[in-house]
């Protein structure tokens, strides 16, 4: 019960953060939820990092990785967006969009385990 309590909390405060940065972001740019998921994909390479040298709890593992990051980081609203893109007919900023979140997030996580 303490865990789906762990991961219920953080995915809460991960999934508000994204929609903030997102609301607040996407006012200049539309690129909010793509440095939601890079910011996130540093948070997430960081704690595994930490976790391969077994320095976090598993509590702590539950509340941020898979709790936050889960809710902070996503693909849902990723997809929701480069289809808005496509739709308004913004196809070249669609495909850039995609392409960079997709690899931001992963060069955030590499990016993070190499330290």
């Amino acid at each position: 019960m303490i865990s789906l309590l762990l991961v219920f909390t953080g995915g809460m405060v991960g999934a508000v953060s994204r929609f903030e940065i997102s609301r607040h972001l996407n006012k200049k740019i539309p690129f909010g939820t793509g440095i939601a998921n890079f910011t996130g994909g540093l948070l997430l390479g960081y704690l595994i990092h930490l976790q391969s040298q077994g320095d976090i709890p598993e509590w702590v593992w539950l509340l941020l990785a898979t709790g936050f990051c889960g809710g902070y980081t996503t693909y849902s609203t990723f997809s929701y967006e480069a289809f808005q893109l496509y739709k308004e007919g913004r196809i070249w900023r669609g495909v850039a969009y995609v392409f960079l979140s997709i690899v931001l997030t992963g060069i955030g996580i590499v990016v993070i385990l190499m330290f």
